[in-house]
C-alpha cells in the first residue's frame, strides 16, 4: 500500500456525534494574546455543567535538523469554578530511559482581569515543578500554576524532544469539558511512514508531507456510569511507525504482523523466555499437585497458592521488571510477573495448554485489531485450556475466586500469545453478581419495626463485600442503608472461604420506620437494596452502557402486621421486561391476613446496551426507582364493621 493511501486509512471506533474536521493553515491561539471577552467570561451557556472551557489546544510535530522529533503543545483553559482547578494542575509524562525524551521550554501563567480592567499575569514558579520517576523508564513532570480561582485563564506550553520517530504522540480533540478549538499538525519526512488510527470523523489532508487538522466547538464527553473509559469515544488521532524508507532500499518494516509479534514476545527475555525457565517454580508446582488427579483440581490448587502467596504491588504492564524466580521469592510483584508465574506453574503441573493473554483494561481503552500495536495492551491474563473448556484467570487479588476476572479486565477482546497459534479471544467472566436479601420482621402499632435479615452474596457481590469487610466496618455499611435502624447483632460467615457464598445475618430494630398518622401507618417495604435514583442522568448517550457482568438482585420481605391493622393500599404487582429480554424487574405482593410478603427482583442478563437502547433503559430505571419509592398504607381495623383482616 502506498504512503498516500496508507495515510488515508482511517478506523472509526465508537459511534459519536462530532463537529466537522476542518483544514487549517495558522494556529488559532498565540501566547499572551487573550481577548478581554474570554477574561470577562463568567459562564458557558452552551454547557451549564462545565467547570472549565478549553479555549485552545494546539499541538505541533516536526523534525529538526538533527532529525530529532519535536512535539510542542500550547493549551489555554478558562476556569469557571473550583471543580476546574485540576486544569491548572497537570502532568507531562515522557520516556526518559537513555535520554530518549527530554522536556524543555516549559512555561505557564495564570491570567486575571482586575476590576479596573488591567491584566495580571502570575508566572509559573520553577519551584512548583516536580520531576518524578514513574517506573524506571518513564518520568512524570508535575506542576501547579499559581493563583487559581474561578474566572482566571491558565495557559502553558512546552516542547518534548525525542531521539526516535516511534514517539509520535496521540492527539485527543475532545476532553471532559467543552473545547472551543483544538488543532494538531504534523510534518512527516518522506523517509517515515505511519499508520494513522482515527476515532471519529475523517480529516482532510492538506499536503503530501504536512497534515493539519482543526476541530471547533467540540462538546464535552464526560465519564458516565457503566462505561469503559471516555477515551474510547472521544475524537482522537493515533499513530504508529510502520515503515522506514531508506534511500535506494526496500522499505524496512517497523510494525510487525501479529504472528511475528507473538514469536518475538515468546523469545523475549522479559516475557516468553521466563515461562519455563525456573526450577523453583517447577518444584513448587509439582509439590502442589501431588496426589491430585483432575486437571481442574490442579488448576485450582495452583491458583489458590498464587493468589494467597503473591502480593500484587498495583503495577500493570506486559513485560516483567524482575526475574520470575526473584519475584516468587520476594512474594511481591506486578501483574505481568504474577501472570507469568501462574502460567509457568500450570505448565510445570502438566497443564501444557496454558498461555499468556494480553489485554487492555477498561480504563486503558479498546483494542484496534487492524494494526499490531503492542502499546494497546497494558495487562496479562492467563488462559488454561482443559479439554474443551477455557478458563481465563487472574491471580492478583487474594479475595477473588478463580471464576472471576477483575472488572477492569472485562474489555471485550484479548490476544493469546503463542508461537504456533496466536489468536484473538473474547474476554468475559465465568461469574456474575448475585445478592439475595431476606427480611423477616414485625411492625408495631407505633410504627416500630424489628426482626432479622440475611444477605447472601455470590460472585462479584461476594468479592465486593469481602473487600469492604476488610476494614471491619460491617455494621456501619449496613446502617448506611438502614438509616433508621439499630443493629442488635451481626454474624458473617465464609469471609475467608472465597469459593463459598458470603452470608450475613443480623437482628435489627427501627423505632420510627412506619409513619403513624391518625388511624393509618405509612411505610416503604424496601428496607434494603433500595434504588433511590436513576444512575442514567443524561438525556442522551452516544456510547454503549456496559454493565461488565450479569447481575441478579433479589429482595424478599416477610412482614407481620400490627394487631388490629389491615392493608388499605398496596402497590400493584409489576413486571418490566424490556430491551430484548436483557433486563427484567419483577415485584409481587402477597397479603394474607395479618402478614404481608414482598418479592422483588432485578435481573440483567445482557451486559451491553447500545446507544439506540439508552432511552428505553432510562425509562425502565425511572420505573424501578418509582417502584422502590411506593409506600404501603395500613389502616386500623374497626371491629364494629365486622370486616375480615384482609383487604
Amino acid at each position: 500500500m502506498s504512503f498516500c493511501r496508507r495515510l488515508k486509512s482511517f478506523i472509526t471506533i465508537g459511534i459519536l456525534w462530532l463537529p466537522a474536521l476542518l483544514p487549517a493553515q495558522k494556529f488559532s491561539i498565540k501566547w499572551n494574546d487573550i481577548p478581554n471577552a474570554d477574561l470577562e467570561m463568567k459562564t458557558f451557556p452552551e454547557d451549564t455543567n462545565a467547570s472549565a472551557v478549553i479555549l485552545g489546544d494546539v499541538g505541533n510535530v516536526y523534525f529538526n535538523d538533527k532529525f530529532e522529533m519535536v512535539f510542542t503543545r500550547h493549551r489555554r483553559v478558562k476556569i469557571l469554578s473550583s471543580a476546574g482547578y485540576h486544569w491548572g494542575n497537570f502532568a507531562i509524562t515522557y520516556y526518559a530511559k537513555d535520554g530518549q525524551q527530554t522536556v524543555t521550554e516549559l512555561e505557564g501563567q495564570t491570567v486575571t482581569i482586575n476590576t479596573d480592567g488591567t491584566i495580571r499575569r502570575d508566572k509559573l514558579d520553577k519551584k512548583a515543578i516536580f520531576n518524578e520517576d514513574v517506573d524506571g523508564k518513564f518520568r512524570r513532570m508535575r506542576l501547579t500554576l499559581p493563583a487559581l480561582a474561578p474566572g482566571v485563564i491558565v495557559e502553558y506550553r512546552y516542547k518534548i524532544y525525542s531521539q526516535s520517530g516511534t514517539f509520535l504522540r496521540d492527539w485527543e480533540f475532545q476532553t471532559s469539558e467543552p473545547t472551543r478549538v483544538s488543532e494538531f499538525r504534523i510534518e512527516i519526512p518522506a523517509i517515515l511512514e505511519y499508520a494513522m488510527l482515527w476515532q471519529g470523523a475523517e480529516a482532510t489532508r492538506v499536503s503530501e508531507n504536512e497534515n493539519h487538522w482543526m476541530m471547533r466547538d467540540v462538546p464535552a464527553l464526560r465519564a458516565e456510569p457503566f462505561m469503559t473509559t471516555p477515551s474510547d469515544y472521544r475524537a482522537a488521532i493515533r499513530f504508529q511507525l510502520a515503515k522506514i524508507h531508506w534511500s535506494g532500499q526496500s522499505p524496512q518494516e517497523v510494525m510487525s504482523t501479529w504472528p511475528q509479534l507473538a514469536t518475538q514476545l515468546m523469545y523475549d527475555d522479559n516475557f516468553g523466555l521466563q515461562i519455563e525457565k525456573h526450577d523453583i517454580l517447577r518444584q513448587q508446582a509439582v509439590k502442589l499437585v501431588t496426589g491430585l488427579s483432575s486437571p481442574e483440581e490442579k488448576m485450582r490448587a495452583i491458583y489458590d497458592y498464587v493468589r494467597t502467596t503473591m502480593i500484587w504491588d498495583g503495577d500493570d504492564g506486559i513485560f516483567t521488571e524482575v526475574d520470575l524466580a526473584k519475584a516468587f521469592q520476594t512474594r511481591r510483584a506486578g501483574s505481568p510477573e504474577i501472570a507469568l508465574i501462574w502460567t509457568s506453574m500450570l505448565r510445570f503441573a502438566g497443564l501444557r495448554e496454558a498461555h499468556p493473554v494480553l489485554i487492555s483494561t477498561r480504563d486503558h481503552g479498546k483494542i484496534v485489531q487492524m494494526y499490531s500495536i503492542l502499546r494497546q495492551f497494558n495487562r496479562v491474563l492467563t488462559l488454561a485450556q482443559i479439554g474443551t473448556r477455557q478458563y481465563l484467570l487472574d491471580a492478583t487479588d487474594p479475595l477473588r475466586s478463580y471464576d472471576l476476572l477483575p472488572e477492569a479486565a472485562l474489555n471485550e477482546t484479548g490476544w493469546l500469545v503463542d508461537k504456533t497459534n496466536p489468536r484473538w479471544i473474547n474476554i468475559s467472566s465465568a461469574g456474575s453478581l448475585s445478592n439475595q436479601i431476606t427480611v423477616t420482621a414485625n411492625l408495631s402499632a407505633a410504627g416500630a419495626i424489628s426482626g432479622r435479615f440475611s444477605s447472601r452474596d455470590e460472585g462479584y457481590s461476594g468479592l465486593f463485600e469481602r473487600r469492604a469487610g476488610r476494614d471491619k466496618k460491617d455494621e456501619a455499611r449496613w446502617l448506611a442503608e438502614m438509616a433508621e435502624a439499630v443493629l442488635d447483632s451481626m454474624k458473617i460467615s465464609h469471609r475467608d472461604s472465597i469459593h463459598l457464598p458470603l452470608t450475613t445475618e443480623a437482628r435489627f430494630t427501627a423505632a420510627d420506620y412506619g409513619q403513624v398518622a391518625g388511624d393509618k401507618i405509612y411505610l416503604n417495604p424496601v428496607l434494603l437494596q433500595r434504588q433511590k435514583e436513576n444512575p442514567f442522568k443524561q438525556p442522551e448517550r452516544t456510547f454503549p452502557v456496559d454493565f461488565a457482568y450479569p447481575r441478579k438482585l433479589t429482595y424478599i420481605l416477610n412482614l407481620r402486621l400490627p394487631e388490629g391493622f389491615i392493608v388499605q393500599e398496596l402497590p400493584k404487582n409489576l413486571t418490566l421486561n424490556s430491551l430484548r429480554e436483557g433486563l427484567q424487574f419483577r415485584r409481587q405482593f402477597v397479603n394474607k391476613g395479618n402478614s404481608l410478603q414482598l418479592t422483588m427482583q432485578l435481573q440483567i442478563t445482557r451486559t451491553r446496551f447500545e446507544p439506540v437502547e439508552y432511552k428505553a433503559l432510562c425509562n425502565l430505571y425511572d420505573q424501578i426507582v418509582a417502584a422502590h419509592a411506593e409506600q404501603i398504607v395500613l389502616k386500623r381495623w374497626d371491629k364494629s364493621t365486622g370486616k375480615e383482616g384482609e383487604k
